[in-house]
């Protein structure tokens, strides 16, 4: 099986848009989004990724097939002392559990060094468990928190977990 990741470009924009509107279905459980007009769920600011040098989109492939992505951010879009952000990671339903989410997160990692930031909704129990796995099998010494955040579009505070780690 082989995994490999490649950066999104603008070409690709509408793919890229497709998958992350498939990504929010499955957000939708965690954090009560609702569709909008057009019966999608809200991508708005999702394009940046493709316009802003640093933000790097990657799909996530399987012998050449898109079955995924991972999105990461850099300063300015990351906190004050934090390099990286893995900022969302998507894997289509039937490719999950394959160890492939793993091995999207260590090809990033290969790529991208420094003080590392993650986060999950504290109710996306399933992405909870993939980071807490990934940090036991991989030996990585994080500090974690919790925290209330807005998220823009949806109603109220949600509560994040957030990883911090360097990555040498």
């Amino acid at each position: 099986m082989s995994i490999e990741i490649t950066q999104i470009t603008k070409e690709q924009k509408e793919k890229f848009l497709n998958l992350y509107n498939l990504y929010l279905y499955d957000l939708s459980e965690y954090n009560g989004d609702e569709l909008i007009e057009n019966g999608t769920f809200d991508s708005t600011n999702t394009y940046l990724y493709l316009e802003r040098n640093e933000l790097y989109p990657f799909f996530i492939k399987k012998n050449g097939r898109i079955i995924g992505f991972i999105l990461v951010c850099s300063p300015p879009y990351v906190d004050e002392g934090t390099d990286f952000t893995i900022q969302e990671l998507f894997v289509l339903k039937k490719y999950r559990g394959n160890n492939i989410a793993d091995q999207a997160v260590n090809l990033v990692l290969s790529k991208y060094k420094g003080t590392i930031n993650v986060a999950q909704l504290k109710t996306n129990k399933p992405a909870v468990k993939f980071w807490t796995k990934y940090y036991e099998v991989h030996n990585i010494l994080y500090i974690e928190k919790e925290e209330r955040i807005e998220i823009d579009g949806l109603e109220g505070m949600h509560t994040t977990i957030q990883q911090e780690f360097k990555n040498q």
